[in-house]
């Protein structure tokens, strides 16, 4: 493999430096080759420009490397998302390529599933155990299936192999990926804006920012860039400083950075916007009134007289916030999904119609629409692109599935229900780095590469009509005997392909990548790359990692629809099983849960890393470990302590359907826990009523840093049946129990015990 190489010296600052232990390990000696490789100088540093892989974001990074080993990651200077800086996540990404619990080569199953029996194999065995199965199944000449369940990566190097795979294989695949908060926002964006696209927030240019429960110094979209863009909103030359509002039940990092917090009830950020939105209207704040043709009553109904004691905000604070918000130069609401499954999110098309109302859509400081949803590798193949089904919300049966081929994903780890599942198929392949709940449960493992060694693709839409393609590419050779998944993927489209199927001209990733990268600087005129050449343009691309243009159109289409709902008194047909979990009192359970992404670990994915585990949560300094937090008075009624162990309950309880279903193997099914137990932290910022537990631990697998810590919020959800999870305000209560569990906290005695253990 060719290595490009570049060192940026005056933006970087690189020299050479050593690359110290960490605390408790011994230091590794340093012993530079006898004989001098070819491509690089021993002591020296060469940065290469890559793509972070930490989360959807798409920052630019670049990597030092010596001696064929990365040392340090920084933000990539030239990349316009996150202009060199970077977030933690970022810097702990030398992590997941040294992990000392990566899946070194693949493995078969020797054993029964799930009892961790493993035999080392070579990938010429691998790739021919899989080939044969899947050829098994296609021979079988019945309604047979396979499922691909991945990340939802249409728009990336994977998504375009399993599209070509799913061409060749000439059988019936299904196409199955978590259901994202994304898929959500952009659903809610196309009922709002009428385009399905992710848009563009100038936070910058604002004067006035209304935010509801968007932490967009934490985890909202690009925390990196929306961070740089807040510095400039407070502390820009020539203008004004803008003023902050933040709405949520529990003060946030991003909560404790506002002018103001409206703590309103937990599920009510909708009403507070369309409260708002009655204010402006009817005092005659805004110059072209639209009307809220989503509501299925009219706005006055939602006057904040009338919805107060819903919103727990006083009348008279959401007017004077109202009448600031119109009165603004340039004003501008944001606002985070509330659901985390397929339902229409309701409060976020709330929130969205207050940007319509003042008419900040593609304008300084407003809302960015980017005109076209670009995918740069939707032209490459003529192959139909795939609909991603959620991995929540479908009806096929294990029985219908004789083939599970999965990545990046761990259903195990979000629903119990998958173990069952996952037994009833008869062959599960995992392209998994590490082993999760789920690989743990694989006939045959093929262990994906990191991304410091991946090729791919992102893009990011900067502006109405230009972007950036952010290229991800190996700054190292692969550190094990690993593979990238699409190679694979395009690997078992040449063998399986039926007669009659379209053959891909593409035989890797590093293939895809160039070609993709390479049509675009040779058809449009790029900023980086004024009318040069193609291999010139594609060059610099490649050593920049990242190319600015204008976007072409993607090719996909959607149709235009506008769902009617009410936010006060919601109709819809209901189920026996939402009758039956509606069936609870409301004394006995008197709380309601807030579940929130780690800043650190995310939903659970990056638990296996210690440098994540290590870093202090900002608001409570908690570290490896999880929490519940209480507000002090609700606490004091129920005679819990800082650091007591308490038990969340909820009223839902598996009914003898879902066990029914779950006999027969229906892969939606989740069968929710009864109960977790957590040690309680008192936080005074966070509403009585409410209690908050951050996601990332309560793994029983993925690596020495990440099972068995804390507990998993997900499981006391039934993401389906429950109308009142769609909206994260499931009903709990609270329970003093003994035992030893302790809160690890920065800066205390426990800490410090916990580090001379080590």
């Amino acid at each position: 493999m060719k290595r490009r190489e570049f060192i940026i010296l005056s933006s970087i600052g690189a020299t050479s430096s050593t690359l110290l232990s960490a605390c408790g390990h011994p230091e590794e000696k340093l012993i530079p080759a006898f004989i001098p490789d070819d491509e690089y100088v021993p002591g020296i540093d060469y940065w290469k420009a890559s793509t972070c892989g930490m989360c959807p974001a798409g920052c630019g990074i670049v990597v030092r490397t010596r001696e064929y080993k990365a040392n340090k990651i920084e933000g990539n200077p030239l990349h316009p998302v996150n202009r060199g800086a970077l977030c933690a996540r970022g810097q702990a990404g030398l992590q997941v390529l040294y992990n000392p619990d990566r899946i070194k080569g693949p493995l078969k199953r020797v054993g029964e599933r799930g009892e961790g029996k493993w035999e080392e194999i070579s990938w010429d065995e691998a790739f021919k155990i899989l080939a044969e199965k899947l050829l098994e199944i296609r021979t079988k000449q019945r309604d047979d299936g396979t499922l691909i369940f991945a990340m939802r990566e249409t728009e990336g190097v994977t998504g375009l192999a399993a599209r070509i795979f799913g061409s060749a294989y000439g059988s019936r695949i299904y196409f199955s990926g978590e259901s994202t908060v994304e898929d959500i926002e952009r659903e809610a964006y196309r009922q709002s804006y009428g385009r399905r696209v992710r848009p563009v927030f100038d936070l910058a240019n604002a004067s006035y920012l209304i935010s509801f429960s968007a932490r967009f110094l934490e985890t909202w979209h690009s925390p990196t860039m929306y961070s740089l863009a807040y510095g400039e909103f407070r502390q820009a030359k020539g203008k004004p400083r803008g003023k902050f509002v933040q709405v949520e039940p529990r003060l946030s990092l991003t909560a404790a950075n506002a002018d103001e917090w409206l703590p309103a009830r937990l599920g009510s950020g909708g009403l507070v916007a369309l409260a708002m939105a009655q204010v402006m209207i009817r005092e005659g704040l805004v110059d072209n009134p639209a009307s809220p043709e989503f509501l299925t009553e009219p706005l006055e109904a939602y006057a904040p007289e009338k919805t107060a004691e819903r919103t727990d905000i006083p009348a008279e604070r959401i007017t004077r916030v109202a009448r600031e918000f119109a009165s603004s130069l340039r004003p501008l609401a944001i606002g985070s999904s509330e659901v985390l499954d397929g339902a229409l999110d309701t409060h976020l098309i709330a929130i969205n119609f207050l940007n319509k109302l003042v008419g900040n859509l593609n304008k300084p400081g407003g809302v960015v629409l980017p005109e076209y949803d670009f995918n740069p590798l939707s032209e490459l193949t003529d192959v139909e692109m795939i609909r991603w089904n959620s991995s929540l919300n479908w009806s096929v049966t294990s029985e219908e599935i004789h083939a599970l081929l999965i990545h990046k994903v761990n259903p195990v780890y979000y629903s119990r229900s998958w173990q069952d599942v996952m037994k009833r198929i008869p062959f599960v392949a995992s392209f998994s780095a590490f082993m999760d709940e789920t690989t743990q449960l694989a006939d045959l493992i093929l262990p994906d590469h990191t991304y410091l060694e991946s090729w791919d693709l992102k893009t990011t839409p900067l502006d109405e009509r230009n972007g950036a393609l952010t290229i991800q590419q190996p700054v190292v050779i692969p550190e094990f005997n690993t593979r990238q998944t699409a190679d694979v993927l395009l690997a078992l489209s040449r063998e399986l392909s039926a007669e009659s199927a379209i053959r891909s001209p593409f035989s890797s990733a590093e293939g895809v990548v160039k070609e993709a990268v390479g049509r675009l600087v040779k058809s449009t005129e790029a900023t980086v790359t004024p009318n040069a050449q193609r291999t010139e343009g594609l060059k610099t691309a490649l050593d920049r990692a990242v190319w600015v243009g204008a976007l072409a159109k993607s090719g996909e289409t959607f149709r235009q629809t506008l769902s009617k709902f009410s936010l006060l008194s919601p109709k819809r047909d209901r189920t026996d099983d939402e009758d039956q979990y509606d069936q609870y009192d409301s004394n006995e359970y008197p709380l309601a849960l807030l579940d929130y992404e780690h800043a650190m670990l995310g939903y659970g994915e990056h638990s296996n890393l210690a440098l994540l585990q290590e870093t202090p949560d900002t608001m409570t300094s908690v570290m490896w470990g999880s929490w519940v937090e209480i507000n002090p008075g609700t606490a004091a009624s129920l005679g819990i302590a800082n650091g007591d162990l308490v038990k969340i309950q909820t009223p839902f309880q598996t009914s003898d359907r879902e066990m029914l279903d779950v006999e027969k193997g229906v892969i939606d099914a989740v069968s929710p826990e009864d109960e977790v137990i957590l040690p309680a932290l008192l936080y005074e910022a966070i509403r009585p009523d409410v209690i908050a537990v951050p996601f990332g631990q309560g793994h029983t697998a993925y690596g020495r840093y990440a099972q068995q810590r804390g507990a998993n919020p997900i499981l006391l959800k039934n993401y389906l049946r429950v109308p009142q999870v769609r909206s994260r305000t499931i009903p709990v209560k609270l329970t003093k129990v003994s035992g030893g569990k302790k809160l690890i906290r920065f800066g205390t005695d426990l800490q410090q015990r916990m580090e001379n253990k080590r």
